[in-house]
């Protein structure tokens, strides 16, 4: 049985599945680096249970190293991500992160807006791949 609820990267990170979706909500001012980013994507794939999913991150007022977008480019763990932050910098944050990624990734303020967005990205993946 998958776990409901995860923390990762010494509790800067809370995960949850709701509805389908993984909300990963990141503590305002965190320092993310990159074995934060990987213990993320370890929490990712425990929550999961290895089986992609779409992903909302919060990342409002996060600093994220180099090292740590480059990082979570590289899961295979989501099918698509909807960025929600707060402001200019997390909107520079998150489009820096795009760069690598080989699933859908967008940058929302709205949440309701952001979830939409994944729910009409996702219906369009292949699914049983």
């Amino acid at each position: 049985m998958m776990p409901d609820r995860a923390v990762a990267a010494e509790g800067k990170n809370s995960l949850r599945v709701r509805a389908g979706i993984i909300e990963s909500v990141w503590r305002p001012g965190s320092f993310v680096d990159v074995e934060d980013a990987r213990d993320a994507m370890l929490a990712v794939e425990r929550i999961s249970g290895g089986i992609p999913m779409p992903m909302l991150s919060e990342m409002s007022d996060v600093e994220i190293t180099a090292a740590a977008r480059y990082e979570f480019a590289r899961t295979t763990g989501v099918l698509a991500i909807a960025v929600l932050g707060s402001n200019a910098v997390d909107r520079v944050i998150a489009a820096a992160m795009s760069r690598h990624t080989h699933y859908p990734h967008a940058f929302f303020t709205s949440r309701s807006a952001a979830m939409i967005w994944l729910t009409d990205v996702t219906s369009l993946e292949p699914r049983g791949q």
